[in-house]
């Protein structure tokens, strides 16, 4: 008989069959769910994706590329300390210390410098230019009866040392942005351990971000309601600068945490904390934003950034927290207290010594001067745009950090602007009529013709009108040494040939010119020197007039005179329009001996990898001799001796130089020209309304040039003239060479085969 089945096992399997369907169903459920929950995840993740994609495109390109527009940095030419030139102690000490040399108690450090009684010694900085590296030196100064004695630490001499070229600005970086850049080498290793003990501990450990850090600040934001804490690494600080707004949403801390993941994974720590020291923003100075520890130390300190002091670090890194809070301009001791608590911290974590940090947080806050930093430069810039725009745009100028090289004296460019200043303002205290008279100065090197220094005003800042340029005016009596120079050039005329200062008239288009002397006296017969020498009028016009007026206009062009212009009588004695800049090229010539014609600005640009992008190069085509161009200049050095100038060479007794002073109708323009054995000197003054003044060439521009040679330590022109011209005394009654024993007897420069042929002895017949 058949078993049957027990009641409970059917039970049981009814149950499972009742409840397949059920569990099949919620299977299916989750099937369907976990299917469509991938398929979104996977469509939801591709605009992230592609966000992300998106971000390291935008990290690489940036950082990769040029990650700032720097404007180019315009440098001076590099001072030559020439052992034997004429140096006082106290000027060299004053430009070490203008130049960012600090004063202890020896020079083994560079940038360092001491001082004795006697003797100054300085460890030099090393520099790159378009002529390549030069080395840092050590070198010690003494001062020999007022000349300089140059020599190595081993006492031998040395012929010259250099201070490295300074930066004297910026092109059409004004209103922008004020940056240097560095490399990860030459950032001081202790301003980036100060920076990350103090900034980001973690910095060499984490991926860009810290996650402790982010979660204690989304503890201290919901506490509060708001944000208040972000957390943030280096990396997310330099993301923050170099790429976002400063918006404080959580979309942008999002995006500022992704973009630091894919900058940590790109890139170096030294590529991201070179960045860093580079962009991080430490003031706002004006319309212009300083960024990077470099700028920064140039400016608050006026020194290099690899010659701080360690307090000086803890300075500028306790800045990073807050610019405008911590300035120490602004306000010296909150940035105090900033900087020994960046101390303390250092302290706390073993990184200085307790007596080390009781030491420096004693240390004053020492700021570099501003008046080193007042524009003085301002219109020698205008020059270097000039000559440059027509080699480089604007743009590229503004922001590609190129190193431009000029021939500016730092030394010569402050005393010029100093002598300018200084000048104008006794003039209008001495007569309350001169109130508002401006002036200009354009200094070159006399041999080579490069600018040494240009002042466009008589105020203290630079005003914008370049008056150096842009002011074109009669040149007066200027116009004389060239007129002298187009008569000796005939062969004809000797600075001893005798002319008649007589009164002449002129027919000029149907009107009658007279002209008349300052003194409004006439003076017989005079020699071409005295002539010349005592500027006067009528015997210049005679001897333009026998030589011709076209011979003059021709020897004005050829001497560099460009602007066009008509000759007539007037022209002889000035009525020539010129500005100061081409007055100045106008001389050079003359001054240089025939060693250079046309001026000088820029030298060579170079890029930020010490790359050189174009050297300007002069042509010096002069179309005069050297012997006949050094003949005009030995005339002229008659002018402080026996004419108008006498007061120049009252203040320089033992100084040797060429001079010429100028005056225009009705006294509306003051001019000089000073030549020494360093720099030809154009110095103009006057009134932008043309009015008439109560200054001649003598009383007022020569007050100019006497004040900035006193500061420039002046050399005399050197004695030796060159093959084709020699000097000799002379009779002054009579064209014959003069014995020693001659009292009556002159000193002249003579083209050769131009001198006496005849010689007296002067001894009295028996």
């Amino acid at each position: 008989m058949p078993r049957k089945t027990p009641v409970k096992s059917s039970r049981k399997s009814l149950t499972q069959a009742k409840k397949t369907p059920k569990s099949s169903f919620l299977k299916r459920i989750f099937r369907i769910l976990f299917k469509w929950g991938v398929i979104f995840s996977l469509v939801a993740s591709i605009p992230f994706a592609g966000w992300v994609w998106w971000l390291n495109g935008q990290v690489v390109s940036r950082f990769e590329g040029q990650k700032w527009q720097v404007p180019s940095e315009v440098y001076s030419a590099p001072i030559i300390l020439i052992s034997g030139a004429p140096w006082k102690k106290q000027d060299l000490e004053n430009l070490l210390e203008e130049t960012g040399y600090r004063f202890g108690r020896n020079s083994q450090k560079v940038g360092w410098a001491a001082r004795s009684r006697t003797k100054v010694s300085a460890h030099l900085r090393s520099y790159v230019d378009h002529l390549g590296f030069h080395e840092s030196e050590r070198r010690i100064f003494s001062f020999q009866d007022g000349r300089l004695v140059i020599q190595a630490l081993n006492g031998d001499e040395i012929d010259e040392a250099r201070i490295e070229p300074q930066r004297i600005g910026f092109l059409y970086g004004g209103n922008t942005e004020s940056r240097q850049i560095l490399t990860y080498d030459e950032i001081p290793k202790p301003l980036i351990a100060i920076l990350i003990a103090v900034e980001d501990q973690e910095f060499y450990h984490h991926w860009g971000i810290s996650l402790t850090g982010i979660a204690r600040a989304v503890v201290v934001n919901f506490t509060h309601g708001s944000r208040r804490q972000g957390g943030s690494t280096l990396t997310q600080q330099l993301v923050k600068n170099m790429y976002l707004s400063s918006e404080r949403t959580y979309t942008r801390k999002l995006t500022e945490v992704v973009m630091s993941l894919l900058l940590e994974y790109h890139y170096s720590k030294e590529a991201i904390i070179t960045a860093y020291m580079n962009e991080v923003y430490l003031a706002q100075l004006g319309s212009s934003a300083l960024h990077g520890f470099a700028a920064a130390s140039q400016h608050f300190f006026g020194r290099p950034v690899n010659e701080l002091n360690l307090d000086e670090f803890a300075l500028l890194v306790g800045m990073v927290k807050g610019p405008s809070l911590y300035n120490p301009e602004r306000s010296p001791n909150r940035a105090k207290a900033r900087r020994n608590t960046v101390l303390a911290v250092l302290k706390d974590q073993g990184r200085l010594s307790d007596s080390d940090y009781k030491r420096l947080i004693e240390q004053p806050i020492r700021l570099a001067s501003k008046q080193k930093e007042r524009s003085v430069y301002g219109d020698y810039l205008d020059l270097v745009a000039m000559q440059l725009s027509r080699d480089f745009d604007e743009a590229t100028l503004a922001t590609k950090n190129l190193r431009i090289y000029t021939g500016v004296d730092i030394r010569a460019q402050r005393a010029a602007s100093i002598a300018m200043r200084r000048q104008v303002a006794a003039l209008e205290q001495r007569d309350p009529k001169l109130k508002g008279l401006q002036g200009a100065m354009v200094v070159t090197d006399r041999l080579s013709g490069q600018v040494r220094a240009v002042v466009g005003s008589s105020g203290q800042h630079y005003t914008g009108f370049n008056r150096a340029l842009g002011a074109v005016r009669p040149i007066g009596s200027l116009v004389k040494p060239p007129l002298y120079l187009s008569a000796l050039a005939t062969g004809r005329y000797t600075w001893w040939t005798e002319i008649e200062d007589k009164r002449l008239r002129f027919n000029v288009g149907g009107q009658i010119w007279e002209p008349e002397n300052y003194d409004r006296k006439t003076h017989g017969v005079v020699h071409l020197y005295e002539a010349m020498a005592k500027s006067y009028n009528l015997a210049t016009v005679s001897l333009a007039q026998q030589i011709g007026f076209d011979r003059v206009g021709d020897t004005l062009r050829q001497l560099g005179v460009k602007r066009s212009f008509t000759m007539h009588p007037a022209m002889a004695l000035g009525a020539l329009e010129l500005s100061p800049f081409e007055v100045s090229r106008l001389y050079q010539p003359i001054a240089s001996q025939g060693r250079s014609s046309e001026l000088g600005v820029v030298l060579a640009v170079m890029d930020q990898n010490d790359q050189l992008l174009k050297r300007f190069d002069r042509k010096n085509d002069v179309p005069f001799t050297d012997a006949l161009l050094a003949v005009t200049l030995d005339g002229m050095t008659k002018t402080p001796k026996i004419g108008t100038a006498r007061a120049a060479q009252a203040a320089f007794p033992n100084l040797n130089f060429a001079a010429k002073t100028g005056t225009t109708n009705e006294q509306k323009d003051s001019w000089y020209v000073g030549i020494t054995g360093d720099y030809s000197s154009i110095v103009w003054l006057g009134d932008d309304d043309n009015v008439p003044l109560s200054i001649t060439g003598s009383s007022g521009a020569q007050k100019v040039w006497i004040d900035f040679t006193k500061n420039v330590n002046p050399r005399s022109l050197p004695d030796g003239l060159p093959n084709g011209a020699a000097r000799f005394n002379v009779l002054d009654n009579k064209f014959e060479m003069a014995a020693d024993r001659c009292e009556d007897k002159v000193s002249l420069a003579f083209i050769l085969g131009t001198e006496p042929k005849e010689s007296s002895s002067c001894f009295w017949p028996f």
